[in-house]
Parts: structure tokens; sequence; C-alpha cells
């Protein structure tokens, strides 16, 4: 009996290990029964990904930033692993909404979450961000990843774009990035 165990446990084993994903370094993600973070477990979301500054050329002003920026943030939560330091484990399916501030894009196709009238966009909260609704929330790996579309400040000057995830009363760090337009003189 305990041999016909361990056979099984290997097949699983290799079995598991032979997964090979549509998009490599890519986990699954699927929001349909995302929930909102709860404030019971120590629930954590950190900055995973690098910030970025970009210089626009000096007749750029208001113009789209060719790539748009991406943030990356980890909902994670604490538990105890017998040592000093306490262990973090990814947490998958945890609902969030991002926060942005800054120049945003007003082109449609960088606007799929919100509805334009003229110059009014509804929720004005979301222009800019180029990352689906349908995709709010954290993958299989606790990974939530959002794209700003972001656009050159006026000549002479500096803005900066910010990006914040929250899900419920628990919001992650800031990813902050900078934008120069040089001046025409």
């Amino acid at each position: 009996m305990l041999r016909y165990v361990w056979l099984l446990s290997l097949i699983n084993l290799g079995a598991g290990c032979s997964y090979k994903p549509e998009d490599p370094g890519l986990c699954k993600l699927n929001c349909s029964s995302a929930v909102i973070g709860s404030n019971d477990i120590p629930l954590s979301m950190t900055l995973q990904s690098t910030t970025n500054n970009v210089t626009c050329a000096a007749g750029s002003a208001g113009q789209v930033i060719s790539d748009p920026f991406f943030a990356q943030f980890l909902v994670a939560e604490a538990f105890d692993a017998g040592v000093d330091q306490p262990g973090q484990r990814p947490v998958p399916f945890v609902s969030v909404e991002p926060i942005v501030n800054g120049l945003r894009s007003d082109l449609p196709e960088h606007n799929p979450n919100v509805e334009i009238n003229g110059n009014i966009f509804t929720p004005a909260r979301y222009k800019g961000i180029i990352t689906p609704k349908d995709n709010w929330c954290s993958d299989t790996c606790g990974v939530v990843t959002v794209e700003v579309a972001a656009v050159c400040p006026p000549p002479g000057s500096t803005s900066e774009i910010s990006i914040q995830m929250h899900s419920g009363a628990l919001y992650s760090d800031v990813a902050t990035f900078t934008t120069t337009t040089l001046d025409a003189n």
C-alpha cells in the first residue's frame, strides 16, 4: 500500500511540474470570483516593479507617451513560519481598484473603463487606465498588474503619475513615475 501511495505522489509531482502556461512567466488571471481584501487577516500590497523617469522632446507637450506606465503589486498575507521572521504567502483573487493621479491620455483607445462624452470622462478617476476592469484583481501568484497611458507636461515642466491600489480599507505602496518635457529654448 505504501508503495502505491508513493507511486501516485511521484506521478502527481511529475504532472504538476510539466504544466506549460500559454504566457510563460505569467500566472493565470480570472477576476470573476475575486473578493475585497479583508482587514481580519494581515494582508499587504507592495510595489514589485520599478518606476522610471521619462523625458519628452520640447515640442511634445500634451502628446501621449509611447509606452504606458506599468506597475505590479504583490498581495500577500503574513503568517507565522515558526522562525524569527514571519513569512508571507501570495493571495490570489483579491479585487482591487486603481487610484491614479496625474496627466493621463484622453484617447478613446486608452480609456476602456470610462464613458467619453465630449471632454467628459465618466468616471473621471479611471481616465487613462488601459488595464480593463475585468483584470482588476490579483492573479494566481498574488500579483496585480496595471498600465496607465500618460501624456507629456507643458514645455520646461515636470509632472508625476502616481499609481496606487486599494481593496476595501487595504492600500498599497504608491508607484510614482516622473515625466519632464524639455524647454524649447
